[in-house]
């Protein structure tokens, strides 16, 4: 279902970025290769190799199922006591996601509508996990990035939504209930709809080798000061890129800050009023399967959230362990004991 941007973001940053994306329950049982990696070993053993993936399928893609509706909870905006949503960004400029996209920004938000509260955890692309649905295929695990894209290329049913929160309940155990997919082309209007996000850089960026836009494989150089910086759509998306003077964990938190700068854009009453004709510019820029109903008490739990009642973390280079797969693909193999507490403190257990 496409919604557009504008009522995707009054529930996804007004909503509190839909801030706080969640794990229902985190499973602390790993499958054995994971438990031979925890062990020291030094590679994933026997069918933890990366296989070549095959040729997609030609049978047509199945029909995208109604998400099962949660119960309302008296009182909270019409909204359920909380919901699980996976935001996730892909590198595509289309209007129409023709292309299957691999999802590159990987946040998961929760939001509690009855404490008023929200938390949001994001993912490093690079995770190396085991991947449900693709068995007939030859493809037991991947990288998290490539669920999205396996589940549309492969037919799966649901497609690439449903392979996502089936992969992130085989890993981690969490339920997610509803999913908005957001490409290049859509952020960067969809901040410039806003007249820019005000963004306060912890430190300075020097990145010599930034992607030029032209698709022509150069490169330029990209400064970003420290301090509070004004960014229109471009700047933002480009903040958010870049990584070549640390690393994707770094980048991750560049994201959440630009997610949070959009939340409190959109819930200053200054940009209410602009809210109907940023929703008429747009149009549809954006996947989701979020609910009129569901976005419109989002748009009305978020602007009650305090952002000290909003938590952000990472799952960062100090819980997972590099490993290089046999084809040489550098990968993160998740360390879930380091992992465990952070998402549990996430969860508010």
């Amino acid at each position: 279902m496409r919604r557009t941007f504008l009522s995707i973001v009054i529930g996804l940053a007004v909503g509190c970025l839909l801030l706080a994306a969640a794990f229902c329950v985190f499973s602390l049982a790993s499958p054995g290769w994971l438990r031979a990696a925890l062990g020291g070993e030094e590679a994933p053993p026997g069918p933890v190799v990366l296989l070549p993936s095959p040729a997609p399928t030609n049978k047509p893609k199945p029909p995208t199922p109604t998400p099962i509706p949660l119960p309302t909870v008296p009182g909270a905006c019409g909204g359920p006591e909380q919901m699980t949503i996976a935001l996730l960004g892909v590198d595509d400029r289309s209007t129409d996601y023709s292309r299957a996209p691999r999802t590159d920004a990987i946040s998961l938000i929760h939001v509690w509508f009855t404490a008023k509260s929200a938390s949001m955890l994001s993912f490093p692309r690079d995770l190396y996990v085991p991947l449900p649905n693709l068995e007939s295929t030859g493809i037991y695990q991947d990288r998290l990035n490539t669920a999205y894209l396996y589940g549309e290329i492969y037919a799966v049913p649901g497609g690439g939504p449903t392979q996502l929160k089936d992969t992130m309940a085989l890993n981690f155990g969490v339920r997610v209930d509803r999913y908005v997919l957001v490409n290049f082309g859509a952020f960067e209007a969809g901040v410039d709809a806003l007249g820019g996000v005000d963004i306060d850089v912890p430190e300075a960026i020097y990145d010599p080798d930034y992607p030029a836009d032209d698709g022509t494989g150069s490169t330029f150089v990209l400064q970003i000061p420290a301090g509070l910086q004004h960014m229109d759509g471009q700047a933002a998306l480009r903040y958010a890129r870049t990584r070549h003077q640390d690393d994707d964990y770094h980048r991750i938190q560049r994201q959440q800050l630009v997610l949070l700068a959009i939340r409190d854009k959109l819930i200053n009453p200054k940009v209410v009023p602009q809210i109907p004709a940023l929703i008429s510019v747009l149009g549809s820029l954006a996947h989701t399967d979020l609910s009129a109903q569901e976005i419109a008490a989002l748009a009305c739990i978020g602007p009650q959230i305090d952002r000290s009642n909003i938590k952000a973390q990472v799952i960062d280079g100090t819980m997972v362990i590099p490993w290089t797969t046999p084809t040489g693909g550098r990968v993160s193999i998740p360390n879930r004991d380091e992992i465990a507490p952070v998402v549990s403190a996430f969860l508010g257990q």
